[in-house]
């Protein structure tokens, strides 16, 4: 059904995926520290509502159920929808322009092949054999394919994609939306998907083009998140490890002693006077006594 056998890493596909990766372990490290998510402003607002919403679903096994109850909730009609019974075509656009009509599956191939779609999505991710990027990357190309309603498929497989990746735990995705990335890209999006259309229909399906794509939209949109980081303040986007733990502590503690920092983060205590003093001088932390008697408190 997939032709898995023909998927090729590159180069250029292992240099964005690792692109992807490092910034998730660095989103990972901030996620739960306030300060550098309110740089993000609304964007930190809406990511955590539409957090909140896939966040529901994050835990649960993807079925045809839950794939049809997430079509009405986020199409407006909050019942659970149902598959097409007519045919459909694929319209995309680059803003406002259209730049490609693509034809669907027939309504018989979307009811015989979501089924199975939807099982090799989950079991691809549980048996992690696959990079869950690439996993990703071909669940969407042929849910495009499909488009098994009658409207919202773009939209819908764009929210699939948002919550695979919070499955996958890259858990910065829904803090940047892809809607305008992949309206900004619309021709590159078009041809990648006639491409890999093409050669599915040949017999021979080639994935490089699209995933090479997918991936690259995926970078742009942690660019996106990077850039906002940067541009607020520079140094927590590339904050150690150590000092962002520090930080989440004073969530929960509104004053901290170095023996009770150095219990909970299970630091070196050399390190931590390192980290402390930093976090001081860059105005996150404020000093209060001297010697033993030193604690430390948020700004």
């Amino acid at each position: 059904m997939l032709g898995l056998q023909h998927v090729r890493i590159t180069p250029s596909m292992l240099k964005l995926a690792c692109a992807v990766d490092e910034f998730k372990g660095a989103w990972t490290a901030l996620e739960n520290h306030t300060t550098s998510l309110q740089i993000l402003g609304d964007v930190s607002n809406f990511g955590r509502n539409l957090k909140e919403i896939a966040g529901a679903w994050q835990n649960k096994v993807i079925d045809e159920e839950m794939v049809c109850k997430l079509h009405g909730l986020f199409s407006g009609s909050k019942k659970t929808s149902s598959y097409r019974s007519g045919p459909h075509t694929l319209n995309i656009y680059q803003n406002d322009a259209l730049v490609g009509v693509l034809e669907t599956a027939t309504p018989e191939e979307v009811r015989a092949l979501m089924p199975r779609l939807i099982h090799w999505v989950t079991e691809a991710l549980e048996k992690g054999e696959i990079h869950p990027l690439f996993v990703i990357a071909i669940f969407t190309a042929v849910f495009l394919q499909l488009c098994p309603f009658e409207k919202g498929n773009q939209k819908l497989a764009r929210i699939l994609a948002v919550l695979l990746l919070l499955k996958s735990h890259y858990s910065y995705a829904p803090f940047s939306l892809l809607d305008q990335i992949f309206s900004e890209k619309g021709e590159a999006y078009f041809n990648s998907l006639k491409h890999t259309q093409e050669t599915l229909a040949a017999g021979r399906v080639d994935w490089d083009v699209w995933i090479g794509f997918f991936l690259e939209i995926l970078c742009d949109q942690k660019n996106v998140l990077q850039g906002r980081l940067e541009k607020g303040r520079p140094e927590i986007a590339n904050m150690p490890s150590l000092s962002t733990k520090v930080l989440r502590l004073f969530d929960k503690h509104e004053r901290m002693s170095m023996k009770e920092i150095e219990r909970l983060t299970r630091g070196k205590r050399s390190t931590l006077k390192l980290r402390l003093g930093e976090l001081v001088d860059e105005g996150y932390l404020v000093r209060h006594g001297k010697a033993r008697a030193t604690w430390y408190s948020r700004v």
